[in-house]
Order: structure tokens, then sequence, then C-alpha cells
């Protein structure tokens, strides 16, 4: 058994670099898969699916930020109030002596909001899942913004169900009263 007829050094040479080069491609391929960013549309979940295309007015007064990359350009403001657990995030990025966010307006109560749509995100690098929903504001002086409103906290101590994480839902800006439920949410997907 020794090495095949027609084979010569120069296709062993040959068909190593190509084995090389398919392996750093798929290489590069998985790290790039890997750290990208993940969305899963959850517009269907509840409790998402009860708030989207409906008009809420809000019950408190709610700050609009401008951050230096938002998630979507076309939705440019976040929107927040005290009650929001990136609330306390914002407010600490203002104070950064690079601030990557800006505090752009402050919108009194009974503001309209209709969202359009709602999106789990995942960050490549840290993992962490953050839920989102986009829509337009509309202040009581007739003034529009596209905004983004990070709402549900995944809950560490709630069990899994398969591949879905237990969310709790801050008291929203519409919101009277806080829902105590724990939701299921997928996670987000490479595609």
């Amino acid at each position: 058994m020794g090495i095949k007829e027609g084979i010569t050094a120069k296709k062993v040479i040959k068909i190593f670099i190509i084995c090389l080069i398919v392996g750093f491609i798929l290489f590069v391929f998985a790290i790039i898969q890997t750290v990208k960013t993940k969305s899963t549309n959850i517009s269907k979940k509840a409790p998402y699916k009860e708030v989207l295309g409906k008009e809420l007015v809000t019950k408190r007064p709610i700050r609009l930020f401008m951050e230096q990359t938002p998630t979507k350009k076309e939705y440019p403001y976040a929107m927040s109030d005290t009650n929001q657990t990136f609330w306390k995030s914002y407010t600490a990025m203002l104070q950064a002596d690079e601030p990557v966010i800006k505090l752009s307006d402050s919108v009194e109560a009974n503001a309209k909001v209709v969202f359009d749509k709602a999106v789990m995100y995942t960050n490549g690098v840290s993992g962490s899942s953050n839920p989102r929903l986009f829509g337009t504001l509309t202040s009581g002086d007739g003034k529009t913004y596209k905004v983004e409103f990070l709402w549900g906290t995944y809950d560490y101590n709630y069990p899994w169900k398969v591949s879905q994480r237990g969310y709790l839902f801050e008291l929203a800006p519409w919101q009277t009263v806080k829902d105590t439920t724990h939701y299921y949410l997928p996670n987000a997907e490479w595609w």
C-alpha cells in the first residue's frame, strides 16, 4: 500500500493549502456568527401582542434619550421613565466623560404611543438579551418621535422552559398597575 500513482508532492501541497483556506474561511464565519447581535420577532408573544398597534396613553412623564448608535436608525429615541430598569443605565451614561447618549426631550403625561413591533435582541459578545418595542410617540403638543422602549427583564431566579427564559416586566409608562406575571420569551436566533 503505497502512495497512489499520479499523486505528486505538488498535488498534496495544493490540497493541503485548499484545506487550510477553507478551514480558515469556516473559522472566520463561525466567529462572526458567534459575536454578531442576533434578533427574533416577539410581536406575537405576550405581553407584547396586547400592546402592539394600540394607542396607549402615558400616565407619567417620560424622558427621551438620543443614543449615538441606536438599535435601529429609524427609531433614534430611547424612551424611559424612573420605573424602568434601564433608567439608571441611561442616567449613568449621561454622566460619562464621553457620553454616548444625550437627554433629548421630556414628554409630559397623557402623551400617546403606538408600538409597531417587538424584537428580542441578544448581544453576541455578552449573550445578554433585551426585548424592545419600536413605535411612534406623540406628545401633548403634537410633536412626534420614533422611539424604542426596552421593556422586560430576564429573571435569573425563574426556571428555564426548553429554550425560553422567564421575563418580568416593569411598570410601563402607560400602566397604573405592574404586571407581576412571568412570561417566557424565546432566545434570539442567528438567522
